[in-house]
């Protein structure tokens, strides 16, 4: 076996073992399709004041739940928001005075209809409705700095801008809502997502930013003709954080055939190159997974300010894991994490089951702050009863949380350049015991803490085996070829804490 096949099974091992991850139930809802397009905003987090969550339930039902910094949440069930039926879009925080808002579309005499409900306090969940157009469906709503929100809505399968003033149109797209919108909460910048679903344009990646309050527009931009994959269609367009004005987008790529194969990146106009693969997931072609969806899709991306850490959230189908009454695939929730502005990520981590329910529709609130906060459903037959593939049931509306530091980091791809004949190696560069170091002259090593400090030193020819004393952090190993000080290889490891494997 290569040693390329070994560090495959030993990160598989390493993915297959969970965090610290703890779960909440926030609420219960029969409905097992939330969310048909990409991840959709259900869960922020205040920095200041504590989490917002809303959800669908019933027939035309909207539910809330907060909970306040230091604080359980407020409702067993949460409380519902709007009195009359009314369809889900998402929810953003007025950061300026603490509220929630939430986006919402509904049919009236016949006509659609836009709203929107705004708490009154901060976490009281007495809202008020407030109409703001007609025409259109599926509302989303995001507020940027001061707490301005504007609006993404569709009509006749094409996108609009919209606020409470005036619509501005945008592109095409699909009958279903597969876009996204975005915005900072440091500056005026709004983001809009969307896939195209006409002819040859089926599936292309758009983006379009607003850096002042939709006054001003940005070209649109096709974000799949840059894509260095052959992989370049997405189904359900994307996620994306801002940190103040740097933008940052994951999206899920598949060939626009076969939805068992699929890819995860993500994209930073600023970098170069923009694009950096997260994760790719393909499954057998006998795997179902049921309607609109990907082997591994519905990504969202969180921010850490205080780190300038990246976080990323997605759903996950396992073949293995079959639920009997529907043949289909169960799926679960796992994370990615980046430490260098998205240019590497850590190997993946499972952070839910596998158990008999189905994991779906996750969304991590944008703001980390130290801990990921995800909002998922723990569907118990797996397949929408709403569209007749499986019984309605019961669900758990789950609130996911972890420590962001107990994800593994990105390792470096790009180590310094070495002279040729030089081939010294750490491997594996990441584990929960020790590191392997393959040194083909004799060598002095040195292992270093992230800070600078000298740890440990020894001299290796052939393989060596250290690290096991180290505590959980990141290192940097120099080894230096004894023949000639000049020549010397560096590479980042990471240890991280000892857990219990995970068994499938």
């Amino acid at each position: 076996m290569t040693r390329w096949r070994v560090l495959s099974a030993f990160l598989a091992i390493l993915a297959s073992a969970k965090p610290q991850t703890l779960i909440d139930t926030i609420g219960y809802t029969d409905r097992d399709l939330q969310v048909y397009g990409p991840a959709t905003r259900y869960m922020v987090n205040d920095l200041h004041r504590g989490l917002h969550a809303v959800w669908k339930d019933g027939l035309g039902a909207i539910r809330y739940n907060f909970r306040p910094r230091g604080s359980d949440w407020q409702w067993t069930d949460g409380i519902r928001v709007n009195p009359y039926a009314r369809n889900l879009g998402c929810m953003d925080v007025d950061t300026t005075r603490g509220i929630a808002i939430v986006s919402s579309d509904f049919v009236s005499q016949g006509a659609a209809r836009l709203s929107y409900f705004a708490d009154s306090l901060p976490g009281s969940g007495v809202f008020a409705e407030r109409v703001i157009g007609s025409g259109y469906r599926h509302l989303l709503v995001a507020t940027s700095r001061f707490g301005y929100a504007k609006f993404l809505a569709s009509r006749n399968d094409s996108l609009f801008f919209h606020s409470s003033f005036y619509g501005s149109y945008l592109g095409d797209v699909g009958p279903f809502p597969a876009y996204g919108l975005s915005a900072s909460k440091r500056t005026g910048r709004f983001c809009f997502l969307w896939s195209g679903f006409r002819g040859s344009d089926r599936g292309t990646l758009y983006l379009k930013e607003s850096p002042n309050n939709g006054a001003n527009w940005f070209q649109t931009v096709s974000l799949s003709d840059s894509i260095p994959a052959a992989n370049d269609r997405c189904m359900l367009a994307g996620a994306a954080v801002y940190d103040s004005i740097r933008l940052h987008v994951v999206a899920c790529f598949y060939d626009g055939q076969d939805p068992n194969r699929s890819s995860l990146w993500h994209y930073s106009k600023y970098d170069s190159p923009p694009w950096h693969r997260i994760h790719e997931h393909n499954l057998p072609d006998s795997t179902r997974i049921g309607d609109n969806a990907l082997a591994a899709c519905r990504p969202s991306i969180g921010h850490d300010p205080a780190t300038d850490d990246y976080f990323v959230v997605w759903e996950q189908f396992d073949e293995l894991n079959v639920d009997p009454s529907t043949g289909l695939s169960r799926a679960d929730i796992w994370a990615s994490r980046s430490t260098d502005l998205g240019r590497s990520w850590g190997p993946p981590v499972r952070l839910t089951g596998p158990d008999q329910t189905s994991k779906r529709f996750p969304y991590l609130s944008e703001a980390v702050d130290d801990t990921l906060h995800i909002i998922c459903f723990a569907d118990h037959a797996a397949g929408f009863w709403e569209r007749s593939q499986g019984p309605q049931t019961l669900n758990e509306v789950l609130h996911v949380r972890m420590p962001a530091a107990s994800l593994p980091v990105g390792i470096d791809q790009q180590p310094e350049p070495e002279p040729p004949g030089h081939r010294s190696f750490v491997w594996p560069t990441v584990s929960r015991v020790a590191f392997a170091l393959r040194t083909c002259e004799p060598s002095d090593v040195s292992v270093f803490d992230n800070t600078g400090r000298r740890i440990c030193g020894f001299s290796a020819i052939g393989t060596s085996v250290f690290g096991s004393e180290l505590t959980p952090g990141v290192y940097f190993v120099r080894s230096t070829a004894k023949a000639d000080a000049t020549r010397s290889f560096r590479l980042r490891v990471v240890k991280l804490p000892s857990a219990p494997g995970h068994q499938r």
